[in-house]
């Protein structure tokens, strides 16, 4: 009995289906894998967007001003100053902040708060400035970190209940404005997100301000 084998040619067709079908199952599993990578990046990027807005917001939910001085030996000051720049709207404010920052370390409620942005080696980074205390120096003093970085504009926006009106600065030593905080503050953030060809987005949030009028402590 003859037995007949495969040819060459037979052999070289399977081959290159085989070789196919392998090709075509890899880049499907590579595609998905490059896509769910993507997916995990861009939710990763939207925590981060969201967080830096909730601590904002925060921050700025808990304004206060207060007309009493202290005495010589422990006077502080409070303003809310909020200023046209770029990137970043360049807000200081004194705020309650219940939240511990650092583990064993003395710090009361009361803590003066800055946000300004710079832009570094083509990008921009929003910075965050804390001082524990509340001094007669509101405007400097304590940590400066990099919160968030990687947008195109962080821009502050203040409502002015007698002309029913956002503006765009605000100043509690002004005459406009003396020692009366604005009832909401809006904050719109332009993200541009050129990793994945999407076009600049904006994300605006409003939050209201507790405390309006000045405290006596």
């Amino acid at each position: 009995m003859k037995h007949k084998g495969f040819s060459l040619i037979e052999v070289l067709v399977a081959m290159s289906i085989t070789v196919i079908l392998v090709a075509s199952v890899y880049f499907s599993f590579s595609n998905i894998l490059i896509g769910r990578a993507k997916i995990k990046d861009i939710m990763a990027r939207e925590r981060e967007i969201y967080f830096t807005l909730d601590l904002i917001r925060s921050d700025i939910q808990n304004a206060f001003l207060s007309v009493n001085s202290g005495s010589p030996e422990e006077t502080h000051k409070t303003i809310f100053r909020a200023e046209e720049d770029s990137p970043v709207t360049h807000l200081t404010f004194a705020s309650i902040n219940k939240v511990r920052m650092q583990a064993d370390i003395k710090q009361c409620d009361q803590t003066e708060i800055e946000y300004y942005g710079q832009s570094e080696d083509g990008e921009n980074v929003l910075y965050r400035r804390e001082s524990f205390w509340v001094d007669e120096f509101p405007e400097r003093g304590g940590n400066v970190y990099p919160v968030f970085s990687g947008f195109k504009r962080l821009r502050f926006e203040f409502w002015d209940d007698n002309n029913d009106e956002w503006r765009p600065v605000w100043n509690t030593e002004s005459a406009d404005n003396l020692n009366v905080l604005p009832t909401k503050v809006k904050i719109t953030m332009e993200v541009d997100d050129g990793h994945y060809d999407k076009p600049p987005y904006l994300i605006e949030t409003v939050v209201n301000i507790r405390m309006i009028r000045p405290l006596s402590f």
